[in-house]
């Protein structure tokens, strides 16, 4: 349990520290299975908000409280922390020191970093309590704070310089950017490094990290910048890519004003999902220049959903101008444990809409949590209401097409994007979901009949009032679970669902022991291979499209997988998933039509 403004009354040994327990604010953590010890703090807020969290790891030669007190409060960290929702991490060396350059018989720290990432989130090691199925309960979920993996930097003072420019080297992914005050990359470290591009910002750092950032940046010298102060800085920049960035500063400045310039040129910039083999660097979205409405625990919909729900709301400069013109609508759901400002940051659904012109809303779900998209407790949020109560608030409150209505989610909310479309086939164009492993288990071959899939049952009800059809662009990744796509996996389930649905040809997927040689379980009618993105031109995508066997022959469902990709969402998945769907619009009498 966290607890703030504590004071320590029993001796535990020579540190004098108790685990969880610490003064002013902080929380003091052994991690019994590595034989280490890291100090945590948490920002005085709601653990779940609906704003994006970041996570800063501060290596320091110290390992005592007053070492982080003095980062916290002389050099401001502790400012940072609240004003930018941080959390802030600091794991404590062995012996005074970090073994930057990989020494045999000195402490792993590399191997050690990992262990420190994942134990940021909680305040103690007790295990979560879980569902049978291995899910984490609401409660459980609640408890925990959730740094999300794209906007996690490494900040380095003494020894610790050298030990971030190791880990960016070495490790890379979950890195998007780091600050070393001081420090080289020792020639163990760069003969070991991966090569992938992390922002840097390089306070008197020797001349090997240096080389090794530009040239993993590929960065060329640009227009130099200077402090407030009047220190003159030295950039590198990517010429395809803003956030493949390097500042470098000689000189000898307070350490807290090093860190407020290194969140505003770097940290603030960048971000790095988790888009390829060592994860990509993207630029940050600016919340405030995004001029979202924020609807915050907004009690407007009680009339049809009964609780407060929240969600951001982003509407064109054109279609502000020129109200009396209808534009379409997009909805983004959030992925399990994100919130609105995560699901705006990955997918930019919101930047794309100022360019096309559609107005595009983030809702997050109604437990803060995830989407109550199996619809097998009747307890449970009903969050599909939610979805439509907010098609109704737009549609009657700005000027959208109702014909116009087009979902998209990423992973639990890719899910929900399906069962909104599912239940209301009358109100949506077409979807463009995003990394689904549902239904079944997400990792292994699972036993599933469509009829004990609730939204599947309900859909296929639905269909016979009235023979719906609903477009799917569907995009999905190499390094997902299910992929090469096998014999009863989660894909496999989802694309014969929409398959039998639009009136496509079901055949046979093959088994995981082998897989058809596309990797997409069964290849589409046609194929093509897509490579959108000016800003990553290795990132390449394989269309698998399929049609249906009626007399329109009409492509309703295109399975799409992004080579090297995670369980993310890629720069170019919205805009290819767009550039599909907006073709659509839905009738007034429930029939399919096209714009």
């Amino acid at each position: 349990m966290l607890l703030r403004n504590a004071v320590m009354t029993e001796d535990r040994g020579s540190s004098g520290r108790q685990e969880g327990v610490s003064s002013m604010g902080l929380v003091y953590k052994e991690l019994k299975d590595i034989g280490r010890s890291m100090y945590l703090y948490f920002p005085n807020q709601e653990k779940r908000t609906a704003f994006k969290r970041s996570l800063i790891t501060v290596f320091r030669d110290g390992d005592d409280e007053a070492s982080v007190q003095e980062l916290l409060e002389k050099q401001g960290m502790r400012k940072l922390a609240e004003e930018k929702e941080v959390i802030l991490s600091f794991p404590n060396p062995v012996n005074g020191s970090w073994n930057a350059a990989m020494e045999e018989g000195k402490a792993d720290d590399v191997t050690a970093f990992q262990r420190f990432q994942d134990a940021c989130g909680r305040e103690s090691e007790e295990p979560l309590k879980c569902h049978p199925n291995g899910i984490p309960t609401h409660e459980a979920m609640m408890s925990v704070w959730h740094p999300m993996n794209d906007t996690r930097y490494l900040i380095g003072l003494g020894s610790g310089a050298s030990m971030v420019c190791t880990l960016a080297a070495c490790v890379a992914r979950s890195i998007a950017g780091i600050l070393a005050v001081g420090g080289d990359l020792s020639e163990t470290a760069r003969y070991r490094a991966v090569g992938a591009p992390v922002a840097a910002y390089l306070v008197n750092a020797g001349s090997r990290a240096l080389n090794y950032f530009r040239v993993a940046n590929e960065a060329v010298p640009a227009d130099a910048e200077e402090t407030d102060t009047g220190i003159s800085l030295q950039i590198y920049a990517n010429k395809r890519n803003p956030a493949r960035r390097i500042v470098a500063e000689n000189g000898d400045r307070e350490t807290g004003a090093l860190i407020a310039d290194a969140w505003d040129r770097v940290f603030g910039r960048v971000r790095r999902p988790d888009t390829d083999t060592y994860g990509d660097l993207e630029p940050r979205m600016d919340l405030k220049k995004a001029g979202f409405e924020i609807f915050l625990e907004d009690t407007r919909l009680e009339e049809k959903v009964k609780k407060p729900h929240t969600w951001f709301t982003s509407v064109p400069e054109q279609v502000k101008l020129h109200p009396e013109k209808k534009v379409p609508l997009m909805l983004f759901f959030h992925g399990a444990s994100d919130n609105p400002a995560e699901a705006a940051e990955m997918s930019k659904f919101h930047e794309l809409g100022e360019q096309e012109g559609f107005i595009t809303v983030y809702p997050w779900g109604t437990n803060r949590t995830q989407w109550n998209s199996s619809l097998d407790d009747p307890e449970a949020e009903d969050d599909v209401g939610f979805a439509i109560a907010l098609i109704d608030y737009m549609t009657a409150n700005y000027p959208v097409d109702p014909e116009r209505v087009y979902l998209s989610g990423f992973s639990n909310g890719a899910a929900h994007a399906q069962v909104v479309a599912m239940l209301h086939p009358d109100r949506i164009a077409a979807i463009c979901h995003i990394d689904s492993n549902w239904p079944g288990k997400r990792s292994e071959p699972s036993e599933v009949n469509f009829e004990d899939v609730v939204p599947f049952r309900l859909a296929m009800e639905k269909k016979k009032e009235y023979d719906y059809l609903i477009p799917v662009w569907y995009t999905y990744g190499t390094r997902e679970p299910s992929y090469p796509v096998y014999a009863k996996c989660t894909q496999q389930y989802q694309y014969d669902f929409w398959k039998i649905y639009n009136h496509i040809a079901v055949a046979e997927t093959p088994s995981r022991e082998n897989p058809d040689p596309c990797g997409c379980g069964v290849p589409g009618q046609v194929q093509e291979r897509l490579r959108p993105s000016d800003r990553h031109p290795a990132h390449y995508y394989d269309v698998q499209r399929f049609y249906s066997e009626d007399d329109r022959h009409l492509n309703l469902f295109n399975y799409v997988v992004m080579h090297e990709k995670g369980h993310d969402v890629a720069q170019m998945d919205p805009a290819l998933g767009w550039e599909y769907v907006k073709q659509f619009k839905r009738n007034p009498d429930g029939s399919l039509g096209f714009v």
